[in-house]
Parts: C-alpha cells; structure tokens; sequence
C-alpha cells in the first residue's frame, strides 16, 4: 500500500502515514496514531469507484 494521507478526527490536521506507521486491520480498515496530538484513528481504505486509484486526501 502507499502513502495514506488522512485528516485527524481529533485535531483535523493532515496525517501523512507511510506504510510503517499503520496497521491494516482487515481488507477495507486501516487503524493508525496521529502524529500531532496522538489519538488512535482508525479510516475505510476507497476500493471501488472512480476515486480508488487517486489521492486520499481526507475529505
């Protein structure tokens, strides 16, 4: 997988997780730490439609 980039539900900034700084959960679900205020996040991955090959930008 690549590099997700996510907002953080808790204090809305962007996490750029590279491959070692998530745990896949299971085939939709990914669950990783917020680098700025730490909370344990956990976001569906896009795997159909026309924007699940693009950028995840978080919104």
């Amino acid at each position: 997988m690549s590099t997700q980039v996510r907002s953080c539900p808790k204090c809305f900034q962007l996490m750029w997780l590279n491959n070692d700084q998530y745990e896949i959960l299971d085939v939709e679900t990914v669950r990783s730490k917020c680098p700025h205020c730490g909370t344990t996040v956990r976001f569906k991955l896009v795997s159909e439609g026309s924007t699940a090959t693009g950028p995840k930008m978080g919104h």
